[in-house]
């Protein structure tokens, strides 16, 4: 139970503050959008017209019990931070100064600039006492439709008609259940008072470490986070990403 309460306190702090709204992928760009990082795999589910991009796989601040796990918001707000991204009391981070696009690599700038461990091979130091391996992403229109978000008054969108997008993952280590990393539902924009037709693009973030899995596992071997993300319509994406923990 205890365990169980650690996660879900985690949940609960993601729900209000992972969901961040900024601006849009046009669709020419969409046609050079570059491969998932290394470790990561992506399948759709049905047929989306939105896509993820921008896969981070990396070692970073999550917290302790202790904190609360406030790093773990912090760390999120660093990776997109002011003056396009500020905070928002529905959404913790939501729309800031109006920029445009391609939006394919702000997750990257914040990876790089942090000057996080990124790869696929992680020490047991990045996976415990208050250090984590994440999974980042960014959603975008894919070709989505044409009409109104924060950033513009018309362009490329995922429309507020696709939300709730319902996230959720696991994380397997050496092929048997570790944890159980969280679930939550990306709202459609003018359901929280936005005036506009939908989403331009929107990131996820997910994290474990040992705090969540079994007391005194060990913790080297391989892991795999599966995830899927699936819109209103039951369309969406199966993503995996794998990497090893040593000591």
């Amino acid at each position: 139970m205890f365990k169980r309460s650690l996660r879900q306190k985690i949940v609960i702090t993601a729900v209000m503050i992972l969901i961040i709204v900024i601006g849009a992928l046009p669709v020419n760009v969409m046609a050079a959008t570059p491969p998932p990082t290394l470790g990561v795999k992506i399948s759709p589910i049905g047929n989306p017209t939105w896509r993820p991009v921008d896969f981070h796989l990396f070692s970073a601040p999550v917290g302790t019990a202790e904190s609360g796990y406030a790093e773990f918001g912090e760390t999120m707000l660093a990776l997109l931070p002011p003056p396009n991204h500020v905070a928002n009391p529905f959404l913790g981070v939501g729309p800031g100064a109006p920029h445009q696009p391609p939006y394919d690599s702000e997750l990257a700038a914040g990876v790089t600039a942090l000057g996080f461990h990124e790869g696929v091979q992680f020490r047991t130091a990045e996976f415990s006492n208050g250090m984590g391996v994440w999974v980042v992403w960014m959603n975008i229109p894919a070709p989505g439709i044409t009409g109104s978000s924060p950033d513009f008054v018309s362009g490329p969108i995922i429309p507020n008609s696709l939300f709730p997008i319902h996230d959720e993952g696991n994380d397997y280590h050496n092929g048997a259940f570790f944890s159980f990393m969280g679930s939550f539902d990306v709202p459609a924009l003018d359901q929280i008072g936005f005036n506009v037709d939908g989403h331009s693009h929107f990131p996820v973030f997910f994290a474990d470490n040992a705090d969540f899995g079994p007391p005194g596992a060990n913790l080297n071997g391989s892991y795999q986070y599966q995830f899927t993300i699936v819109d209103a319509t039951g369309n969406g994406w199966r993503i995996e990403a794998h990497f090893t923990v040593t000591p």
